[in-house]
């Protein structure tokens, strides 16, 4: 599994503590257009992208706005939701078929319990997921929108082979117009 690979370059975990999570993962595929949660639901798990990749979102009474979209070794869930165990606001679908390796919640407080290693990569994704929220909410305030546009093409070179125009404009928070000048100006097909 490539994200374990990844994971142990991060943090060199034992033995013991590889076996432990490896008694508690669990794989699961979540078609193309399926929902790994809904909005209202308990995030009852969280779960690395092995291959795929998926978009969270919200949903107004008008329109969806695009949270997120988080590809091969990311990690997927609500973790507001997850944490406080309430019901999530996020809606979370698959954009292509995604095959997850998941863990719930009571395996992941059982891990920190009881083994260094992943306490610690629990404090890495926790880190990682404020400095993404922050610079998203930075992004928003602060950058023009050709300027979000420009560094999610540099992040993510490929997202328009993967993921449809309009999950995009609202990920950005313009109009599929304004996206297709901005795609024309970089010459992006």
């Amino acid at each position: 599994m490539r994200v374990l690979f990844n994971i142990e370059r991060l943090i060199n975990p034992s033995a013991e503590e590889k076996a432990a999570l490896a008694n508690v993962l669990h794989t699961r595929l979540v078609k193309k257009g399926d929902h790994f949660l809904k909005a209202g639901d308990a995030c009852t798990s969280i779960a690395f992208i092995e291959r795929g990749s998926v978009r969270s979102y919200y949903q107004l009474e008008d329109r969806e706005v695009c949270k997120d979209f988080i590809f091969e070794n990311g990690l997927v869930g609500s973790f507001a939701g997850f944490f406080a165990q309430e019901p999530s606001a996020l809606y979370i679908e698959a954009l292509e078929d995604t095959q997850l390796i998941e863990l719930f919640y009571d395996d992941v407080l059982w891990l920190y319990d009881h083994f260094p290693a992943w306490q610690k990569l629990g404090r890495i994704i926790a880190q990682d997921q404020f400095i993404r929220a922050e610079k998203r909410e930075a992004a928003f305030l602060i950058d023009h929108p050709e300027v979000r546009f420009r560094a999610l093409v540099d992040e993510h070179p490929k997202i328009f082979k993967r993921v449809p125009l309009q999950y995009i404009a609202s990920y950005l928070g313009i109009t599929r117009e304004t996206l297709s000048r901005y795609r024309a100006k970089l010459k992006i097909a």
